[in-house]
């Protein structure tokens, strides 16, 4: 039953897919490269944990069949929620160019305050460790600041590398423009590359790849979108494989055998955290209700100087260890899960809702489905919003919604506020020419009838 369970999941995302492809013909539809994702982690993966038997020391047969049900209506409701927003929404016919409802110079603008202080807080994270050898010569390590607003801000560079590309898009490429791109978004691809991280990586590929394409209206055939992003799983694959060796100055043998990090099951294989998660949280009837969600948008925000406590204080303490996915695993199943490990979304989604995790995740699945269709139809600052929330999908599916929200609203909230800016500005623009235009019409006039209003 858990392997027609499993090929189930395969079935209802393969059929999705072209379902979605047969009517958009968009490679960049939320469906094309979420559905996959899902796949790699509810069914590829429990598929060679179970072909191994690294199963069956962790979870019993009905265990896991229990939890497979749930993985398939997780992915249904999704793909559900995803799809009821139509998948015939038509590019808007307006070219960026000619694109007159935004300023390109406030754009860039406001991309490059953003940028700036991106990159002071990366840099200030590199110097609090000792520097650049300091903080990239060890696995799995980077830059570092006690001040967690510094450590977020770094991730500035990746609206203003949005925003930055549309006012090219708009204003025409040129130096400056250029090199603020490659400025901004050399730090995240260095802190990528010398740490291994799985989830920059992807963020990086998918907003040059989206970016691009988007704002030129344009999409990669079908061929070229499969093959970069098998190329692309395959890398994040070979950087988890070899997140122990990769490090500035490392002379460790790297292997390229990356299938093995799905084969072998233990205690931190997504697979497996996520289903203790899910069977622990339901053993002890244990849910959070929306806390851990909440605490992301009202404690979090606020200094630890100011509030030390403010986790404690808010009933959720666990919040520091795993985002609190990893309660009661000791005393309802028998072992721990792994520190840093991560459940993936339909287990984050039930220990926080129970059951009402299949309408979370079906809302979820409108939410990505309505930017896509905003995106293609309006254009504007739908386009960087459709692409950071694809960006963010490598966090949704294989992590927790708590590595999401905060991320979204660094992300988000900053681009939406200098477009709002850059609208502002082109619409006072738009005014004051038609406002000399009606004047130098007013006065035509008076000259073509002799000017008789004039009085004596």
């Amino acid at each position: 039953m858990f392997e027609l369970l499993t090929a189930l999941i395969v079935v209802v995302v393969a059929m999705a897919i072209l379902h979605t492809y047969w009517h958009s013909r968009d490679v960049f539809h939320p469906v094309m490269f979420i559905g996959p994702m899902m796949v790699f982690l509810y069914a590829w993966m429990p598929s060679k944990l179970n072909e191994t038997g690294g199963l069956d020391g962790f979870f019993q047969t009905d265990q896991l069949v229990s939890i497979q049900t749930m993985n398939l209506l997780g992915v249904v409701c999704f793909l559900v929620g995803c799809l009821s927003m139509g998948v015939n929404a038509q590019i808007a016919k307006t070219s960026s160019k000619a694109e007159t409802g935004v300023s390109p110079s406030t754009l860039l603008a406001g991309g490059a305050i953003l940028g700036a202080i991106g990159l002071a807080a990366w840099t200030l994270t590199i110097v609090h460790v000792g520097g650049f050898t300091a903080a990239f010569s060890t696995s799995y390590s980077g830059g570092w600041d006690d001040n967690g607003y510094i450590r977020d801000a770094s991730l500035l560079m990746f609206p203003a590398f949005l925003l930055i590309l549309a006012s090219a898009f708009r204003g025409g490429f040129g130096f400056l423009k250029c090199s603020l791109i490659i400025l901004f978004l050399t730090p995240w691809m260095v802190q990528a590359a010398f740490t291994a991280r799985r989830g920059p990586t992807f963020m990086i590929a998918v907003l040059i790849a989206m970016g691009w394409y988007l704002n030129r209206q344009k999409r990669p055939s079908l061929i070229i979108t499969f093959a970069a992003g098998g190329a692309l799983g395959l890398l994040l694959l070979f950087l988890v494989s070899n997140r122990g060796s990769i490090h500035l100055g490392s002379d460790d043998e790297l292997t390229t055998e990356v299938t093995g990090i799905v084969e072998t099951a233990d205690a931190g294989n997504e697979f497996v955290y996520g289903t203790g998660s899910v069977l622990s949280a339901a053993q002890r009837n244990s849910y959070y209700f929306g806390r851990r969600y909440l605490a992301q948008l009202i404690v979090r925000p606020i200094p630890s100087v100011i509030w030390p406590t403010k986790y404690e204080d808010f009933g959720l303490a666990e919040l520091t260890h795993n985002a609190g996915t990893g309660e009661g695993f000791e005393e309802t199943l028998g072992w721990q899960g792994a520190e840093g490990s991560a459940p993936g979304v339909v287990a984050d989604l039930w220990m926080e809702f129970s059951w009402g995790y299949l309408p979370a995740i079906f809302l979820i699945g409108r939410l990505y489905g309505y930017a896509w269709n905003r995106a293609l139809s309006d254009g504007g600052r739908w386009v960087p919003q459709f692409v950071i929330l694809s960006a963010l999908s490598i966090y949704l599916v294989m992590q927790t919604m708590e590595a999401v929200i905060f991320r979204l609203l660094i992300l988000s909230i900053p681009m939406h506020l200098v477009w709002q800016v850059a609208e502002a500005r082109a619409a006072r623009a738009i005014g004051a020419m038609r406002g000399v235009s009606l004047s130098d019409a007013l006065i035509k006039s008076q000259w073509a009838t002799g000017g008789a209003n004039v009085s004596h």
